[in-house]
């Protein structure tokens, strides 16, 4: 007798055996039609299968963009699918694969980002009937190789130099791929060609050996910090002499080629060493190629087919260089038109409700527990810094250990706890009461080290306004999920509310983003009438967010009736056109191909019209092509790159240093130009609270220096950052009267309790002051270090008379310029009063002689 649980344990086993069932009738025979052909329409297919009865019809935007591939797309190389986020992206990819086994074309494959989404994306296949096989202990399944099922598997198992699917000459053919979730898979197939060695490898030491004469040409102040193992410091090796010492490089890599952080790249990147950028940080060294050598992925390089799937929400431009997607294939996407939008999004902007719906107060509100509440409240910071608030309100912190467990909870509906989540801005899934109410605090930045160096570099483009857009709304979308899921997203950061209030910044967003926040801010105007009838602020906030929550009929209404005036993305092509010249100018250089490497950057500067920051990274890529072929031109090529952007490698020689010295406007000009370039009140809010939010301790030591910068522009002096763009001096330089000066250290990554200066730091100030000496002939600065202790350690010392300011100082010069600035809240920024502005400096203590004595303080001889 057939034992049915038998087979069908067999038919669901993990290792998809075929069990061999003896049959007894042959039900072929008595078939009116003898020869029945496997169905290739994956629309069609899909009736066919032996789904589980919770599994419906195909939805109309599956069915649209599977039969638009059918009909127009099989025979492209590279094919980019886009459906809303839970509106089928799995099965829709699956079926496809599908196809293409049912027409005879295989062997085919499924990539996911992560183990986990295999994982669920497996379990998805056999709850729709789709054969697929994993790979195992042995390899490669036959089933795999005969076509007879789909390979699912992930991107780390994929791209690595010990790929069971092989490297060079020895790749695997496959036919088609599926890539779900490209913007996902990317950063864990940039590692598949990274090495990074941490600091406790003599590899790490080795490198550093090699090039700590060129490093500490390139900053000294940070090279004395990644000496002495501060994570956050790193400097580029630069090309000429990651060039000259390839042969050392190579012999050193080679000899450690057995570290686990070593072998699975080595094999892959060995023969572009010369073409790798080498960053070199306190923690780590991070060796990768300029452009990513997909070739010696046979299996992926030479696929038929590629299908890229991406959310809606996605810009799939940067898939060009970093994919090797076809240009063709980012340009004319297979959408379905007939569903602009999907899911409900209430966007909430507290501060700009009312100014006492501040970060502080937002906290305080809702971070302790509220019992019995069985939908999830959930916090996104960037750092455990910044959760710390949270955490001492109430909120729990998930940790590494413990992030998978507490998201658990929540799906489980056990929500009393508002949950804090640290730097994860994507990856999270937050479905319905899991999380219906989201807030942000703060935008997460680039911990990987080439994230890093562009964010340094490229502080200003395009690209990186488009990676931060995208970053803040993978962040907004982390608790919608499906075209039914609703909740709240609340914006309680400067740096993420100017992002979605400029309108330079929010053309990087997708429509469905940029729409809504445009209903987030017509909510701000319908509130005032609530708060003109005598509701506190929290009130008004809170009762929104149960409008929402709690479908209040006439949200959902007015919701629905917003989105239907959404038009479809009419994106500019020139983010397109900007990796369509990279990836030429790469391809070509590759192929030793110089002058038309150099050529095609050229064009594309002239074509975009590009000035200062980002002329001056394609000049310096120039001068990186150039350097095999004349290191002089290479050289000139560099001192015009640093002229244009003085964030890049300081040029081997012929660098000149402009002296700093006042703007020319009186001060009370240059504070009125700075606040009337704000154009509007919010603006001008939100300007001052970027830089001061940036201005605390335990900020990254760029950030931080970058708002000190501000600040001085902001308060009418000329400012400069001499470390950074020079390689030398002080961390920054404020003129603030003929031949006066303000120079600042800042060591505010140190830990808040420490009391001493170390030896290290004293150094530092010292080299700046000489640094300052050689450059200011006649000029005496005053010299100032930003850091929580003023105790010199044993063996420390200055040079020269050094004030401290240390956190309560800082808080102190914080309030008083957020309450400087808070004298023309209400007035007309375009014919402010210069006498209003110096009577506001110097009411708020912001004078140049209430700078040098308010806020610092003398240091303390060390006492045995």
């Amino acid at each position: 007798m057939l034992d049915i649980r038998s087979l069908s344990r067999q038919l669901s086993s993990s290792d998809k055996k075929t069990a061999e069932v003896r049959v007894v009738v042959d039900f072929k025979r008595h078939l009116a039609t003898k020869n029945v052909d496997k169905k290739i329409n994956p629309v069609e297919i899909y009736d066919t299968l032996d789904r589980i009865s919770e599994k419906g019809p195909l939805r109309p935007a599956q069915i649209n963009v599977l039969q638009t591939w059918y009909e127009q797309h099989q025979k492209e190389k590279d094919v980019i699918l886009k459906l809303h986020t839970g509106a089928g992206k799995t099965i829709t990819g699956l079926l496809i694969l599908q196809s293409r086994l049912n027409a005879g074309l295989g062997p085919v494959i499924y990539l996911c980002p992560n183990k986990f989404l295999a994982d669920q994306t497996c379990n998805q296949a056999k709850d729709f009937g789709i054969k697929y096989c994993n790979i195992d202990s042995q390899g490669l399944p036959d089933e795999f190789w005969d076509s007879r099922s789909i390979l699912i598997t992930h991107v780390q198992k994929f791209f690595n130099g010990k790929t069971a699917f092989g490297v060079g000459v020895r790749s695997s053919k496959v036919h088609s791929i599926v890539i779900d979730d490209a913007h996902a898979c990317f950063p864990t197939i940039r590692k598949a060609f990274t090495i990074e060695v941490d600091n406790t490898q003599p590899l790490y030491s080795s490198i550093i050996g090699l090039f700590s004469g060129s490093l500490a040409d390139q900053g000294v102040g940070d090279f004395a910090d990644i000496e002495n193992k501060v994570a956050s410091a790193f400097l580029p090796v630069p090309y000429w002499d990651w060039q000259d010492k390839l042969s050392e490089v190579a012999q050193a890599i080679s000899k450690s080629a057995n570290l686990d952080s070593v072998k699975f790249a080595w094999p892959v990147i060995k023969d572009v060493l010369r073409d790798c950028l080498c960053l070199v940080s306190g923690k780590q060294i991070t060796i990768s190629p300029h452009s990513l050598p997909f070739k010696v992925f046979g299996a992926y390089y030479n696929a038929e087919q590629r299908i890229f799937m991406s959310a809606t929400i996605n810009d799939d431009a940067f898939l060009i260089k970093h994919l090797g997607v076809s240009p063709k294939a980012v340009s004319a996407p297979i959408k379905f038109a007939g569903e602009k939008w999907s899911g409900e999004k209430m966007v909430l902007i507290p501060s700009l409700i009312h100014e006492n719906l501040n970060h502080a107060k937002i906290v305080s509100h809702f971070s302790p527990p509220v019992s019995k509440r069985n939908k999830g409240v959930v916090v996104l910071t960037p750092s455990f810094e910044k959760s710390k608030i949270w955490e001492h309100s109430g909120a729990e912190v998930a940790k590494s250990d413990t992030i998978g467990e507490l998201i658990g909870r929540l799906k489980s509906g056990n929500c009393e706890k508002t949950t804090v989540i640290v730097n994860r801005y994507d990856g999270i899934d937050l479905p319905d009461d899991a999380c219906r109410t989201l807030i942000l605090d703060s935008r997460s930045f680039a911990e990987d080290l080439l994230d890093r160096y562009q964010e340094v570099c490229r502080a200003n483009s395009d690209v990186m306004e488009g990676k931060t857009a995208q970053n803040i709304e993978q962040g907004m979308g982390r608790h919608i999920r499906g075209e039914k899921d609703y909740g709240v997203v609340m914006l309680i950061d400067p740096s993420l509310i100017k992002a979605v209030r400029s309108q330079h910044a929010r053309r990087f967003f997708s429509a469905q983003t940029r729409q809504q926040i445009e209903i987030g801010l017509k909510i701000i105007d319908f509130t005032k009438e609530e708060l003109s009838d005598g509701k506190t602020p929290i009130e008004v906030l809170v009762y929104l967010i149960k409008q929402c929550v709690e479908r209040d009929d006439g949200w959902k209404d007015f919701y629905v009736e917003e989105m239907n005036k959404l038009s479809l993305d009419t994106k500019s092509d020139s983010i397109v056109e900007m990796f369509i010249a990279e990836k030429s100018a790469e391809e070509l250089y590759a192929s030793g191909n110089v002058s038309g490497a150099c050529s095609s950057l050229q064009k594309y500067i002239d074509k975009a019209g590009l000035t200062g920051e980002e002329k001056g990274w394609y000049l310096q890529e120039m001068a990186r092509y150039e350097y095999i072929r004349s290191h002089i031109d290479s050289n000139k090529l560099q001192i015009s790159a640093h002229r244009n952007n003085n964030r890049l490698l300081k040029p081997k020689n012929g660098m000149v240093i402009e002296k700093l010295s006042p703007s020319g406007q009186r001060r009370i000009e240059a504070v009125k130009k700075w606040i009337s370039d704000a154009k509007t009140n919010e603006e001008l809010s939100l300007r001052v609270n970027d830089i001061l939010d940036a201005m605390q301790f335990g900020v990254l030591a760029d950030r931080f220096e970058g708002a000190v910068h501000n600040l001085g522009i902001a308060l009418g002096f000329t400012s400069q950052r001499p470390d950074k763009q020079w390689k030398a001096g002080p961390d920054n330089l404020w003129c603030t009267r003929d031949n006066e000066y303000l120079l600042i250290e800042c060591k505010n990554e140190v830990n808040i309790s420490r009391r001493e200066i170390y030896k290290d730091e004293t150094g530092q100030m010292n080299n700046a002051c000489a640094w300052f000496s050689e450059n200011y002939p006649g000029c005496k600065p005053v010299c100032i270090m930003i850091i929580p202790g003023r105790e010199l350690a044993n063996g420390a010392g200055f040079n020269c008379v050094v004030k401290v300011i240390r956190k309560s100082n800082l808080e102190k010069l914080r309030r008083n310029v957020r309450r400087f600035f808070d004298e023309f809240s209400k007035a007309d920024l375009a014919d402010l009063s210069e006498a209003l502005i110096d009577t506001a400096l110097r009411s708020h203590s912001l004078t140049v002689e209430d700078l040098v004595q308010e806020y610092s303080e003398a240091v303390r001889s060390h006492i045995n």
